[in-house]
């Protein structure tokens, strides 16, 4: 495959997601969420977690009717509910980033809370491939707000242009172009990338090795 509007020359750092792009989490985060809803009497099916997902999870919250009084709650339900969980990568995952981590510098940027994600790539042994690690907790403004690439180029030392984000959801695309940051999008479960049709894609991270070619 050819990609021609990627600047690949000046490229210094490979910037991704986590859930849907690294981490095989769909059906885990799917579970978490039904039985956190269950708990406000809420019932979420695939199909409606679907048409209401937001690596913003407040947007989730608000598109499913919950009350914004019980969303602090809902945080705590929603951790216990995952820490029950134990998704896997995607095949070829960790043997992809540790090529890739001997050309470029390799960050993480996730909306997911900092004690989840720690603890996920700690499980799954590639928390030390990256040089910084940007979660939710880490800033003001969610996806698509540019703030977490914003972090994450600063402390990785690069600009904008020489970088890609790499993600599954619209939300990666619109904080990408936000910060002015290349961006390949990845085909997820999570099915909420609308601009996949219109941007440079891989239907797995092991491509992205050929991408960069």
């Amino acid at each position: 495959m050819v990609y021609p509007d990627l600047d690949r020359k000046r490229l210094k750092a490979l910037l991704f997601d986590l859930d849907g792009t690294l981490l095989d989490s769909f059906s885990a985060h799917l579970e978490a969420y039904r039985l956190m809803f269950a708990r406000f009497g809420i019932e979420i099916t695939k199909e409606r977690f679907l048409a209401s997902y937001s690596p913003n999870w407040y947007e989730t919250y608000q598109a499913m009717g919950l009350p914004k009084e019980a969303w602090e709650t809902a945080n705590l339900y929603w951790l216990e509910a995952a820490a029950q969980q134990t998704p896997g990568l995607f095949p070829g995952v960790e043997r992809t980033l540790t090529q890739l981590s001997n050309v470029y510098k390799l960050g993480l940027v996730t909306s997911g809370s900092k004690s989840r994600v720690l603890r996920d790539l700690e499980r799954t042994g590639i928390k030390t491939i990256f040089e910084t690690i940007i979660t939710g907790n880490d800033v003001q403004q969610p996806k698509p707000a540019a703030e977490g690439l914003d972090l994450a180029l600063a402390r990785l030392k690069v600009q904008p242009h020489e970088a890609v984000y790499i993600g599954d959801a619209q939300a990666d695309y619109e904080m990408a172009h936000a910060a002015k940051v290349q961006f390949v999008g990845v085909r997820s479960a999570f099915a909420s990338l609308k601009a996949i049709d219109s941007c440079i894609q891989v239907r797995t991270i092991a491509e992205i090795v050929t991408l960069l070619a």
